[in-house]
């Protein structure tokens, strides 16, 4: 029965990935020919935004832990701080399922680097890779741990606003005996809010 279980929810990850590689190869055909109409792109559209909006809401997780991989669901919420927004502070619930269902907790700070060098504090929204790196604390409400992670994606951003598509890549060291490490992967959308309590001297619009 949990292996039929785990099997259903690795099943379900690999659709929703297909299910992004479909609709991020027909986006990019629409800029490159935005005149010229496909029923097959019509037709999968519809399907792969509503995928990506459930991805959005749920993002997809893998673990490895005591020599087992699992699989769940993870959600991060983040506030950004600065001219860009770059320094991020983040809170992220996972759960996990497969066997005893778990809960994580994580809090932390993180840092992205833009890739692109013209990006300036703008009232308009404008899009960048971003390569992310930062570390935090950890609790499954059992035991605790500290954690590095590192972060691959395509940031739309201005002053006050943070859409990041992206995958993720972490290890958790427990600091509690008899607790074994985490390694995670985990894809989705994360959606932050930047300077709440500042407002952002801008001398002109894009």
């Amino acid at each position: 029965m949990i292996k039929t279980y785990r099997h259903s929810v690795l099943v379900i990850v690999l659709l929703l990935v297909c299910s992004i590689c479909t609709f991020t190869q027909s986006f990019f055909k629409e800029l490159k020919n935005p005149y010229k109409k496909s029923s097959t792109t019509s037709s999968v559209l519809p399907i792969s935004i509503g995928v990506l909006s459930v991805v959005y809401l749920l993002n997809p997780i893998i673990e490895y832990t005591e020599k087992k991989i699992y699989a769940g669901f993870t959600k991060e919420i983040s506030v950004g701080w600065g001219k860009l927004g770059e320094h991020r502070t983040a809170i992220e619930y996972s759960l996990i399922l497969g066997g005893n269902v778990r809960h994580y907790l994580r809090l932390s700070y993180k840092y992205d680097f833009l890739l692109a060098d013209d990006i300036k504090p703008s009232h308009m929204l404008q899009g960048t890779g971003v390569f992310s790196a930062g570390g935090g604390y950890f609790t499954d409400f059992k035991g605790k741990g500290v954690f590095p992670e590192f972060t691959f994606g395509y940031s739309i951003r201005n002053h006050k606003l943070l859409f990041y598509p992206h995958i993720k890549l972490r290890h958790t060291f427990m600091l509690t005996e008899g607790k074994s490490d985490i390694t995670d992967f985990s894809f989705g959308i994360m959606l932050g809010i930047a300077n709440p309590f500042i407002d952002v001297e801008i001398r002109r619009k894009y």
